[in-house]
């Protein structure tokens, strides 16, 4: 995996606080507890631009619900994760950083999103097919290629958002140097996406409210294990 010499080096003098097996989840845990108002209100503001698009898909406008989300919720998503990128750096966060972000990063943001529109789109397509008697193996055979692309696709969103956020790079850098490290670090990749389907099973479970917390929460797992295995990548490479 190729880094910029510039991007290395910050990253590699960044901090007291860089990640590593043995305290990746302990580091994790203690710049959530320390900048837990900052996270929240993180939470709170991708949560909002979520709203529009949870609307489109309850009045069942699915096809519209898809592409506003690809260009506000992936958006959001890289904002928020750039917030957050700054309180595992100890750089410090605040709302104004989100906003900030959130026009930087639109362009790479929306571009994963819009991604992501066509495999989601071919499952929302294909699941009703699904109920009907007559339903095919071929049938039942796509709708299951379809989720499992969806699934690779997420884990290449494990990495490729982390990357743009913590080294600027451009939307095919990222998604290349993601097939590399999720291929590399499969666990790390499995465990981040149990992680993501438990929580969103505690928010269907126990509260809707759990969305204002949760996904920042997430983000901020993915921040660091992404720091940690770009380290090892680059020790690796270097020796």
């Amino acid at each position: 995996m190729r880094q910029p010499d510039s991007q290395i080096q910050v990253e590699l003098t960044g901090a007291s606080s860089l990640p590593a097996p043995a305290t990746y989840v302990r580091l994790t845990v203690v710049s959530l507890w320390d900048n837990l108002p900052a996270v929240l209100l993180g939470g709170a503001a991708f949560s909002v631009l979520c709203v529009p698009t949870f609307v489109l898909f309850v009045l069942g406008l699915a096809i519209p619900a898809l592409l506003l989300g690809a260009l506000t919720i992936a958006p959001a998503w890289g904002a928020l994760l750039a917030q957050e990128a700054d309180i595992v750096r100890d750089i410090g966060a605040g709302m104004g950083g989100f906003w900030k972000s959130l026009r930087r990063l639109w362009t790479r943001g929306a571009g994963l999103g819009l991604l992501a529109c066509f495999p989601l789109l071919a499952v929302l397509l294909a699941a009703p097919v699904l109920t009907y008697p007559e339903a095919r193996f071929v049938a039942r055979a796509g709708f299951v290629a379809d989720v499992a692309g969806l699934i690779l696709l997420a884990a290449l969103y494990v990495y490729a958002f982390p990357l743009i956020v913590l080294h600027d790079v451009d939307l095919r850098t990222a998604l290349s140097c993601a097939v590399v490290l999720a291929g590399h670090h499969s666990m790390n990749t499995l465990g981040l996406l149990g992680m993501a389907v438990l929580f969103a099973l505690a928010t269907l479970r126990v509260s809707a409210g759990l969305l204002f917390i949760l996904p920042a929460v997430w983000g901020l797992f993915i921040l660091n294990n992404c720091r940690m295995v770009v380290i090892e990548e680059l020790t690796q490479s270097h020796q």
